[in-house]
């Protein structure tokens, strides 16, 4: 590769800048999803202090699955950072430091996120009508996920079809903009 096909591929690559937040009317699935993983992040967080494994809003945890997990807080506080790093990533697709991760990278993360949401919240949904797992799912439990992931859903789309919005920065040279 020469010296400018290398240039050209590091500024196709560069991260978007964004000067100004996503309008409200755009961004509300992002922020509303944002605070969902807060709150997901908090009750993770308040199972970690008290050393318990589980789910609000899901079925007890029996014994057994305490003896699996070798070190039960230390897996709650790593869900409630994934929690926290979704928060953030919820939020990068809207705000303007945002731009600062490449957009194919944010992408992959926003709808590989999406995929995993949807795979366990059929899970949940399906123990909450059929019943055919351990009892104790609550209808609050599948209602929570299943608009958590509606949100996210829209968020990810509304990222996705705003592709042409500043997605290449300018580049100052002595020369001029190019």
């Amino acid at each position: 590769m020469n010296a400018m096909a290398a240039v050209h591929a590091a500024r196709r690559w560069r991260p978007a800048r964004r000067p100004h937040a996503v309008p409200l009317k755009w961004a509300w699935p992002a922020y509303l999803s944002a605070v969902d993983q807060l709150v997901y992040a908090a009750e993770k967080g308040y199972y970690a202090t008290q050393g318990r494994l589980g789910i609000p809003g899901g079925p007890p945890v029996t014994a057994e699955q305490y003896t699996d997990t070798s070190n039960v807080a230390l897996a709650q506080w790593t869900l409630a950072s994934l929690g926290v790093f979704s928060a953030l990533m919820a939020l990068a697709a809207v705000r303007p430091w945002g731009g600062l991760i490449p957009r194919p990278l944010l992408l992959l993360g926003l709808w590989g996120t999406a995929a995993l949401a949807a795979a366990s919240q059929v899970h949940v949904v399906r123990e909450v009508l059929l019943g055919s797992g351990p009892a104790g799912w609550s209808g609050r439990a599948a209602v929570q996920g299943v608009v958590g992931l509606c949100l996210w859903l829209a968020m990810a789309w509304l990222f996705t079809r705003r592709r042409g919005q500043n997605t290449t920065a300018t580049v100052q040279t002595a020369r001029g903009t190019e």
